[in-house]
């Protein structure tokens, strides 16, 4: 084999504490590899993993997600943690060249094998490699002759100085724990002295029109000769359908390769292409790409990539002039426009890695597909994703918008932190780039987002990393998100270009859905947020028993804003809903689904002026009482089926000006039909019915249509006289059925029967009421409950 593996990664590593300096002071560096000895009795760990669930596993901390644990845990990001393993390498490596490769580690270590220092690596995206040749042993000693020693520095506890080079730890879903351990894979890769060190594919496509397709596919590979002199190589390319029938590419370049890194380029034409297409656009054919390095009869190496025959492109929303956007942000799939039915990822599963997985990873990603989203977006509170998830986006068809980890700081603009803000980034996008479902980058989250923003380099930055960016990948670049906040139009922005609808929910009853959403006016939703409680089996797992019910505080410990949630339940049934957990429970996840309906069926109707719109959140990656709508656990929330009903790619959609209709007044509604598809329909019938207390009231309706592709457009008008006496709610069922009266897609709308400015008045009466709780207490979560500070006076 002319490339050959050993994975370092399992459960057969080992760990220890001390003290800031004390490691190398005790010399564990230098601890041989034998069988018993200093290590013999150190905890065991997982790599991948985190230094907190190695902990929990050896009993040592307590579960850090349980109950208000995860404070007490603060202690372990004070010391250096050194984590061994011993191994055997195999004797088929011998002669070649053997390097040491750490795909990951969070934050910054130091490695010694053998007693020999490797050196030291800062930054948690960008993998890293020593070369080992004359250092590794081939011994045949108990338990393996090599002892690899890597010590871990105390984690950085300011993340403004170590952002985009660390995942972020502090904002409002934080506790302030700060993550770190050897989060990725560990091996020993053995190569001739020329390999194949990346390979780098840009897809253009001439025609994407069934049965005439064609794609170029610019290949660059990077290859490194190990060796003193120059050697002379044939470069065997082959491209083949990895889940599509196709014929077989073949090329073979002679190539003289000068020692250290360099870069070879060739091209690849491929007619009668099978492209890859988002889900709701075509279907997901997906290429393997081989490269072979063959010097006379000998193979020195070999890589491959999976890749998707796709071009992404970026156009201009209709609707706007240059003086309201000056960036375009319709996205276009292989020149067809893609609206973005998205969601925020708001993974990893787990905040500590060593608690995640394939499975975690397949499950989840799963039920985006269920839920109708063909977007995620990771913004820059959470790390670019592990490869795995990529791939299972590829197969499912599934794009993803990828930020580099900057989130609402004032970021320096010293050179060395812009260096190694940059070194991160460019790894980020090598490991990334060839997958087909990475369609966008973007610099920042939040980071034109105050005054301090204002007046730091983060503009800058953020250009510069666009730069950067941009000669390593031909996928379009977003300086960061939004771009029409206050402070982004202070600097010099737009005023339509992105916005976050965030601010519903943390006005906490300022303004009625009704109010909000339709108000803002840009050219893309990146984060709309809307929170609920998980179910009461996942509440137990994490909530102490004595705490569930009377609230306690783990509830607000685990970022339940608790009057926010009580004011959407009042916004949405005029009732907090605080009879019994069951009831709070249902009701919070209701009131989610409600505003999720509301709020993205906006901005739907509004295409191709708005071209996409993205909740927030899918998940989020602690035990918590917020934003996803599965929960930490896996379980989905009542909210996951307004999600998916909402996020029909054909959809009947109700506009409606008000929640509360008074009485005998009139209710009026526009009926729309929302069409993502890349083909129209014929010969439907739109179908409508007003209910009240489970009984139709005889307004009813249907019309024939034809439904354009890619569209959204209104058909009709819907009104209902309300009696005298009415009450409590009505709903208004809507369906769209094809000529042979199979419904196609159907959706649903419960409005109440009240006074709005009624409704208002007394949600801004709660507002005031939480707000001098605040005044009084801040935002600790001891501000529900007092006499915790009161009892230790």
């Amino acid at each position: 084999m002319s490339r050959i593996n050993l994975d370092l990664s399992g459960a057969r590593w080992q760990m220890e504490r001390m003290r800031p300096g004390q490691g190398e002071i005790e010399g564990l560096h230098l601890l041989p590899a034998e069988y018993q000895g200093t290590h013999f009795s150190w905890n065991f760990a997982t790599i991948p993993g985190d230094v907190y669930t190695d902990l929990h596993r050896a009993n040592e901390i307590a579960d850090p997600y349980f109950g208000r644990n995860m404070h007490r845990a603060k202690w372990v990001a004070e010391y250096e943690w050194w984590y061994s393993r011993r191994f055997t390498v195999p004797d088929d490596m011998q002669g070649k060249r053997i390097r040491l490769i750490f795909e990951g580690v969070d934050y910054s270590c130091s490695v010694w094998l053998n007693g020999h220092y490797l050196g030291r690596h800062e930054g948690m995206f960008s993998a890293f490699e020593f070369d080992i040749s004359d250092v590794v042993s081939f011994e045949d000693w108990r338990d393996g002759s090599n002892m690899l020693m890597v010590k871990l520095d105390p984690p950085p506890k300011n993340y403004r100085n170590c952002g985009g080079k660390k995942v972020n730890f502090s904002g409002d879903y934080f506790s302030g724990l700060v993550p770190f351990g050897i989060w990725r894979p560990v091996r020993i890769e053995a190569t001739e002295q020329v390999r194949i060190d990346n390979i780098r594919t840009d897809v253009t496509v001439q025609n994407a029109e069934q049965g005439q397709e064609k794609a170029q596919i610019a290949a660059t590979y990077t290859l490194v000769n190990d060796s003193d002199e120059t050697q002379v190589v044939n470069i065997e390319t082959s491209l083949q359908g990895k889940n599509c029938d196709t014929h077989e590419f073949n090329q073979t370049i002679n190539v003289d390769v000068p020692p250290g890194e360099h870069e070879f380029s060739t091209s690849i034409k491929v007619a009668n292409a099978k492209l890859w297409w988002p889900w709701d656009m075509g279907e997901q054919n997906l290429y393997q790409i081989d490269v072979k390095l063959v010097q006379g009869d000998v193979e020195l190496d070999n890589s491959q990539e999976v890749i998707g025959l796709r071009q992404v492109t970026m156009d201009f929303n209709p609707g706007y002039t240059r003086d309201d956007n000056e960036f375009p942000w319709t996205f276009k799939i292989n020149g067809k426009r893609h609206f973005l039915r998205s969601t925020c990822w708001g993974g990893q599963p787990s905040f500590l890695y060593g608690r995640n997985s394939l499975k975690k990873y397949e499950d989840r990603v799963a039920m985006v597909r269920e839920a109708n989203i063909n977007n995620l977006r990771i913004f820059g509170w959470h790390p670019p994703e592990i490869p795995d998830f990529y791939r299972l986006c590829d197969e499912l068809g599934i794009t993803v918008w990828t930020n580099f980890t900057l989130a609402t700081q004032a970021y320096p603009s010293d050179q060395e932190f812009i260096d190694g803000v940059l070194h991160e980034c460019v790894a980020t996008v090598k490991e990334r780039r060839n997958h087909a479902s990475q369609i966008f980058w973007m610099g920042g989250e939040e980071v034109f987002f105050s005054g301090a923003h204002e007046r730091s380099g983060n503009k800058q930055l953020m250009e510069v990393i666009g730069k950067a960016v941009n000669q390593q990948t031909n996928i379009p670049y977003g300086l960061a998100s939004p771009l029409s906040s206050e402070s982004a139009q202070n600097i010099g922005f737009k005023p339509h270009e992105s916005m976050h609808a965030n601010e519903h929910y943390y006005q906490g009853g300022k303004e009625f859905m009704e109010e909000y959403y339709p108000a803002l006016d840009c050219a893309i939703i990146p984060e709309l947020t809307a929170a609920s409680a998980p179910d009461i089996e996942s509440l137990k797992k994490f909530i102490p028993e004595d705490e569930l019910w009377p609230m306690g505080p783990s509830w607000a410990y685990h970022w339940a804003d608790i009057d926010i949630l009580k004011n959407l339940n009042f916004e949405v049934f005029n009732d907090y809903k605080m009879g019994s957990l069951e009831e709070f429970v249902e009701a919070t996840q209701v009131a989610q689904g409600t505003v999720i309906q509301f709020a993205l069926e906006t901005y739907r109707r509004r295409k191709p002026k708005v071209s996409g719109v993205s909740l927030c959140h899918f998940m989020t990656h602690v035990p918590d009482i917020k934003w996803g709508i599965i929960d930490y656990y896996g379980k989905k929330k009542q909210a996951f089926d307004w999600l998916k009903r909402t996020y029909q790619p054909l959809l009947p959609s109700l506009a409606f000006s008000k929640r509360r209709w008074d009485a005998g007044s009139a209710f009026k509604g526009e009926l729309w039909v929302v069409n993502d598809y890349q083909y129209g329909f014929e010969n439907l019938t739109l179908e409508w019915q007003v209910l009240y207390q489970g009984q139709s009231t005889g307004v009813v309706g249907q019309q024939a249509l034809n439904v354009e592709l890619d569209s959204a457009r209104e058909f009709a008008e819907i009104k209902w006289d309300i009696p005298t006496d009415a009450s409590g709610d009505f709903t208004i069922a809507v369906a769209l059925r094809n000529g042979e009266g199979k419904v196609l897609s159907s959706n649903a709308y419960t409005l109440l029967i009240g006074n709005q400015q009624a409704a208002k008045e007394q949600s801004l009466k709660y507002l005031a009421e939480a707000t001098e709780r605040i005044e009084k207490y801040g935002h600790s979560i001891y501000r529900y409950w007092p006499e915790m500070y009161q009892e230790m006076e």
